[in-house]
């Protein structure tokens, strides 16, 4: 299996889900296996305002392989609350001054971290990710267009909406490749009370995630006389109550159990005691969910969206796949009631069967290696002001107006 020979990522300070992950994980993967690898990010000095109490990727970065090279600075309020054009020099700096030229450099989805790996465009080949089908991902692509060597879209969806933005982009350019996970190894357990596993992981809320949608149709799957339990991974407290009250009145309370917020570990465990994972979403990129849960031997049921939708007709999908249309909740109960009736060791070995063919780590390296393998610097950079006495006033003005601000308002 090929691997890049090198690679950097250039990324944001703070972990914020599937994209930042999968930047941390292959970066580690891609170490062990020989690739030369940098990692370029802000070590924040204190808990950023912003941070939520999320991981630094400094932290998720360190504790990966030793052959990740690890770019950074200490960084505060300044970097934060200042200027994109300040926290883009800052960026700019770094990987001047760790990064060996004619390294080809993958950007996390932050505007300042595009706009400086597009000012080195000239020196180091762009690697542009988009994780989404959203204009946030189309319009920087369409701002750094002269300035990427590669678009990665994670779907074919992504791949069309980019080429109907930037029509002119060298096709050459565009590859689907979606992001890869590190399998866990199968641990699944057998349950003799007849009863339907059912998982959601993420965030249940209606913006996006259709939260409703898993209400109706647990509540239809209730009606239908089918037997299930439902875990949900990841959501508030504040989520917990809400949504626990719509359970209730949606006659399934009793088979609904919020967990909260888990370590990966315990995710996987969870996993392994699931039948079938459901997601209702409004849209997506290339959901991490659907991977692990396929990685993980589930069964799995989602809306015909971003990523989702190209595995339908996947050779293996007949037995662990069902997709329905966005809001079709009828649609949806039917989907896992039809997927409930396959059997559960075979249900398991396709799943895990996809997984290992299309959404491992090693496999997202060796299609990164092929569509890097012709990146050449041939465009011009893009041009940024430089960081004078003038602008670094303005950004540290702003950023000690916002900070004062911030603590008046009790952050």
């Amino acid at each position: 299996m090929e691997f890049p020979e090198r690679l950097a990522f250039l990324c944001h300070p703070y972990h914020r889900g599937g994209v930042t992950r999968w930047m941390a994980d292959a970066a580690g993967v891609a170490a062990r296996n020989g690739t030369k690898v940098w990692f370029v990010t802000v070590e924040p000095a204190r808990p950023f305002f912003s941070s939520g109490g999320r991981e630094p990727m400094y932290n998720l970065v360190k504790g990966q392989a030793a052959g990740v090279n690890l770019v950074t600075e200490k960084a505060g309020y300044e970097f934060e609350l200042g200027t994109e054009a300040y926290r883009t020099s800052r960026y700019v700096k770094l990987i001047n001054s760790g990064v060996p030229d004619g390294t080809p450099i993958i950007v996390s989805d932050d505007m300042a971290v595009w706009a400086a790996a597009a000012a080195v465009a000239d020196r180091y080949p762009m690697v542009g990710v988009l994780h989404g089908d959203q204009d946030y991902y189309a319009d920087k692509a369409a701002r750094f267009e002269k300035q990427l060597a590669a678009a990665v879209c994670v779907s074919s969806r992504v791949k069309k909406r980019l080429i109907e933005r930037c029509p002119d982009l060298d096709r050459s350019k565009i590859h689907v490749i979606p992001c890869g996970i590190e399998l866990p190894k199968i641990q699944r357990r057998e349950f003799s009370d007849g009863k339907l596993r059912l998982g959601f992981v993420g965030r249940i809320t209606d913006y996006e995630k259709r939260g409703y949608d898993v209400v109706t149709i647990c509540t239809e799957l209730h009606k239908r006389g089918i037997d299930f339990l439902l875990k949900i991974v990841g959501s508030s407290k504040e989520a917990e109550r809400e949504y626990g009250q719509k359970f209730r009145e949606g006659g399934v309370s009793d088979a609904v159990y919020f967990v909260g917020w888990q370590p990966a570990k315990e995710v996987e465990k969870i996993l392994s005691d699931t039948d079938i994972v459901i997601l209702t979403s409004n849209s997506e990129g290339m959901p991490l969910v659907m991977m692990e849960a396929l990685g993980a031997g589930c069964g799995f049921v989602g809306t015909r969206v971003s990523g989702i939708e190209d595995y339908e007709q996947h050779p293996l999908a007949q037995n662990c796949v069902r997709v329905y249309t966005v809001g079709d909740t009828a649609e949806g109960a039917s989907q896992i009631a039809e997927l409930a009736k396959v059997d559960a060791r075979q249900r398991a070995k396709d799943a895990r069967a996809i997984a290992e063919t299309e959404f491992t780590m090693d496999k997202c390296l060796e299609r990164y290696a092929t569509a890097l393998r012709a990146v050449q610097c041939r465009a011009a950079a893009y041009p940024i002001p430089p960081m004078n006495a003038q602008l670094n006033t303005q950004s540290h003005l702003r950023a000690v107006v916002r900070y004062i601000r911030l603590k008046l308002a009790g952050k």
